[in-house]
């Protein structure tokens, strides 16, 4: 294991015993770090806690969450497919009430918590964490630009051999920033070189999780999102999106992807030619419109599954489905990520 990553791990091991101590110091509340021979032994579960006398609870260590990233914390729980709990440093008011009103267990350094089984019911919110607390700058590869190169990487991976010149063109972005994207996939163990076979991509599941996490925080702002409303919403069915360098996600592709879901929000990526189409489906500004308008960021062919439907890449989709926090988007995402993922 790397120096980051193990000093990520030294993090949210910290983090955890804070929260732990904090619930039992306002709740009081044995809690406590299960050994790691009774922790469950399934890919993805690195630590399980006990409240109480309650059962084993799959611990998902965050170290940021925010509304952007509260469906992707969701899913990786759900995955589990065993009671879980959500511990981060802070959880404010309101995220607390969502992840409430979502019945979904947290516990923060501050001792605010919610944990409801059969014989305990905890909720404990408004706390504040004593001294400011910083808000975490990610490494720069999972800032906005490095995250298109990721993206890029991920999508076509044949580029993680290519020239730096070819990915900064595929990823729209500077050369000096494939250089230092390079250079952090390095340090963070996602990425390998040899002589013999040039630059891999290492867990590639493991990057594809943080680059869902950090899209909606980092870079889908910078797609300058816009909403409309429009009248007939199947006019997507008879333009020809290819034309206009315009594709589905969110719900929509996630609709053709699955066919497991009824969108209620069509998510369109490309606006350059918008005026062209805007003739033809007449739509009007509304900010809860039923049309969501985001640039395309990436420069690139994706290979796409056969639908008939210019579709943007599945983990674009997949994504935009965290992002909601919404439980029928998650259980569609995650036919996408067994699907076409993973």
């Amino acid at each position: 294991m790397g120096a980051t990553r193990q000093k990520d791990r030294t993090e949210e091991r910290r983090i955890l015993d804070d929260a732990l101590r904090a619930f039992e110091v306002v709740t009081g509340t044995p809690a406590i770090v299960l050994p790691a021979e009774i922790v469950p032994q399934e890919r993805g579960v690195d630590v399980a806690v006990r409240l109480g006398r309650e059962g084993t609870l799959v611990a998902e260590v965050k170290r940021t969450l925010t509304p952007a990233t509260l469906g992707h914390a969701l899913a990786q729980l759900q995955r589990f497919k065993r009671p879980g709990i959500i511990v981060t440093p802070y959880v404010t008011p309101q995220m607390a009430e969502r992840m409430k009103a979502l019945d979904v267990p947290f516990l923060d350094t501050a001792g605010n918590a919610y944990v409801k089984t059969p014989e305990i019911l905890i909720y404990v919110t408004g706390r504040r964490v004593k001294g400011e607390a910083q808000a975490e700058r990610p490494v720069r590869v999972f800032r906005a630009t490095g995250l298109k190169v990721i993206f890029a990487l991920l999508c076509r991976p044949e580029l993680t051999a290519a020239p730096y010149r070819e990915i900064a063109n595929a990823a729209g972005v500077a050369l000096g920033t494939v250089n230092t994207a390079i250079k952090d996939l390095k340090r963070l163990r996602y990425l390998w070189e040899t002589k013999a076979k040039g630059r891999v991509l290492e867990n590639r599941e493991a990057l594809m999780d943080a680059w869902a996490e950090a899209y909606p925080r980092e870079l889908r702002p910078c797609l300058k999102p816009r909403r409309f409303k429009v009248a007939n919403p199947d006019w997507w069915k008879t333009e020809d999106l290819a034309a206009l360098d315009m594709w589905l996600g969110g719900e929509q592709g996630a609709a053709v992807l699955t066919k497991h879901l009824r969108p209620e929000l069509m998510t369109v990526y490309g606006d350059a030619h918008f005026a062209d189409l805007a003739r033809t489906i007449r739509p009007a500004k509304d900010v809860i419109g039923n049309l969501e308008l985001l640039q395309k960021f990436w420069n690139f062919d994706p290979h796409q599954p056969v639908t008939g439907y210019h579709l943007a890449p599945p983990l674009l989709i997949y994504a935009d489905l965290l992002a909601t926090a919404d439980a029928r988007n998650l259980e569609a995402a995650e036919i996408i990520r067994e699907r076409f993922l993973v």
